[in-house]
């Protein structure tokens, strides 16, 4: 089963996978690529690129515009993530809130700073990075955020958690593009911006990266976020001590 999404709109796709009890991969090609794994028409897995489980799901736009869509019947094993009626409805309600909160944020790479753990370390800490220290969802430390941005206990900072990567380009691109030809591999993204590059530059050419097939352990978080971003206006930001190392967060 195959087709566009302007014709069959991917929440009717799920329901027909669903009512259908069918057992495969969708694979869903539109601004934000996503996959949804089913066993017996109950959702097993999903999310964007590598990024997967239910906040990487719920990222995921489930109305999107436009696109195209794969179902492929094949045998996968797993429990299902939740009734399928209780799981759509929340990833309905967390896809809309994720946009709400995106328009108070940017996204969850930004850095933030202030009396909150853990965002009081030196410099502060990206939204991400909050997740994984309270070990809670991305979505519910965003929601955090906001909140303490709103009672004024957080500041926004001047970078992101994508500038941690460092990118070696390689071929025509490579040689013609502005923004590859500073990248060697041996410095920080956010090195080569705080060097002169405009962030925005920076930005846009990972992106495009990304959308010719370029993977990197973390390329599906680092996708959502470059498009949050694009979306959406940065929130004021004030300079933060310049990052090192390329570890990508989860």
């Amino acid at each position: 089963m195959q087709g566009l999404l302007s014709d069959l709109p991917l929440m009717g796709i799920l329901e027909l996978v669903h009512s259908t009890r069918q057992t495969g991969v969708l694979d869903v090609r539109s601004g934000v690529p996503c996959t949804v794994t089913f066993v017996g028409g109950e959702i097993i897995s999903g999310g964007i690129l590598d990024w997967m489980g239910l906040d990487a799901l719920y990222a995921s736009p489930l109305l999107p515009d436009s696109g195209t869509f794969d179902f492929t019947q094949r045998p996968v094993a797993g429990q299902p993530l939740g009734p399928y009626g209780h799981l759509t409805t929340d990833w309905a309600r967390v896809s809309d809130e994720w946009e709400r909160v995106c328009a108070v944020i940017g996204s969850p790479s930004h850095w933030f700073r202030g009396d909150v753990f853990p965002f009081s370390s030196a410099g502060g800490c990206s939204v991400r990075s909050a997740a994984r220290e309270l070990n809670i969802p991305v979505f519910q430390a965003a929601q955090m955020v906001v909140t303490a941005l709103r009672q004024g206990k957080l500041t926004p900072q001047n970078r992101q958690e994508w500038h941690r990567l460092r990118l070696q380009p390689a071929g025509q691109r490579a040689r013609s593009h502005p923004v590859a030809r500073q990248l060697n591999g041996k410095i920080t993204l956010g090195e080569a911006i705080d060097s002169g590059l405009a962030q925005n530059d920076v930005r846009d050419y990972l992106l495009a990266e990304l959308r010719l097939g370029l993977r990197f352990p973390g390329s599906g978080w680092v996708l959502r976020d470059l498009i949050w971003e694009q979306q959406y206006s940065p929130v004021t930001a004030t300079p933060a001590p310049l990052l090192a190392g390329s570890r990508a967060a989860g």
